[in-house]
């Protein structure tokens, strides 16, 4: 039988929000993925509209999976061009916030069990699936107590969000301004940090302008996402734990999986790394690089999904059954 697309609406923090419940053709799932979306405004597809770039990641992850006999849930983020809409205006002034990804996410993990009882499913394995900053918002999910039977990190960060900015943004810039763009980035993550304005004369530097033309908002929402370390928080959650992460990904590099399971300590962690994927989980092809890389379209590589359904078919099952201590 052919999967199911039911397009949903996730009401959470005073917004609307897009979402979507892939079901396989069996009546019986293997499991369930709440799937976690990355930073920026992506759609419940997984799209960029607002920057007119269409990787369609979750969409053929969510169905790649559901194809292999899971249940995903998957919906958008808050932001233009995702669909997401205020219903509730106070409520909504106050979710743009780091904070706010994580209650929007356990949210969506009780649309999610909600839409399986209408549905009269029952999943005897329910795991969260974070990719990018997702990865980090289900790692705060499950340390905090989210019911989970394990937790899928997918190109995953280890560091907080400005110290990736201080990898990236250097491995950017020509040889000879690498030295002088550290010195620059570490003073305006500085001033990001300390909730100070970046200092006036790197607002035209190349690299770091962007930042200076955020908005208020937008510089407190990544001081508080970079103050949560990816690593520890993981560290802290006891069930099993996937990382998968790419070899080309030149967001972040497998130093960041690395670092990651070695957090995990003696936990139960399986790592999974392709060498030939990119950051959307997409082989990338040679000569590929850039915002190129980013917005590369064409199917999630399939054994992402393999690699994920395999690994929830060996999980005991049976937490998500539990009550939530919160």
């Amino acid at each position: 039988m052919p999967i199911q697309e039911i397009p949903l609406t996730l009401a959470a923090g005073g917004y609307a929000i897009p979402a979507m419940l892939s079901l396989p053709g069996s009546p019986t799932p293997h499991g369930g993925v709440l799937l976690v979306p990355g930073s920026l405004f992506s759609d419940v597809n997984g799209d960029f509209p607002a920057w007119n770039v269409f990787p369609h990641v979750y969409a053929h992850l969510a169905r790649q999976l559901a194809e292999c006999g899971l249940a995903v849930y998957r919906f958008a983020k808050l932001g233009p061009g995702t669909g997401s809409e205020i219903i509730d205006p106070d409520a909504a002034a106050n979710i743009r916030t780091w904070a706010g990804r994580v209650t929007i996410a356990r949210a969506a993990l009780e649309a999610f069990r909600g839409a399986l009882a209408e549905h009269d499913i029952t999943v005897p394995r329910l795991v969260l699936a974070g990719h990018s900053e997702g990865a980090v918002v289900v790692s705060v999910m499950a340390r905090d107590g989210a019911v989970t039977d394990g937790v899928v990190l997918l190109a995953a960060p280890s560091v907080g969000i400005l110290s990736v900015m201080r990898e990236q943004v250097p491995a950017m810039r020509p040889p000879d301004d690498r030295g002088a763009i550290e010195v620059d980035l570490d003073s305006a993550i500085a001033a990001i940090r300390a909730g100070q304005p970046i200092p006036e004369e790197l607002r035209k530097r190349e690299g770091i302008g962007g930042l200076a033309m955020m908005p208020p908002d937008g510089l407190r929402y990544m001081r508080e996402c970079d103050a949560t370390d990816p690593a520890a928080a993981i560290a802290d959650y006891a069930g099993p734990v996937l990382i998968v992460h790419g070899g080309r990904d030149p967001n972040l590099g497998t130093h960041h999986a690395e670092r990651l399971r070695a957090a995990r300590g003696s936990r139960p962690t399986t790592v999974t790394i392709f060498p030939e994927l990119q950051h959307m989980l997409k082989v990338l092809p040679p000569g590929v690089t850039g915002q190129e890389a980013f917005a590369l379209q064409g199917e999630t590589d399939p054994r992402v999904a393999e690699a994920i359904v395999a690994w929830v078919c060996r999980l005991p099952g049976g937490g998500q059954a539990r009550t939530d201590r919160r």
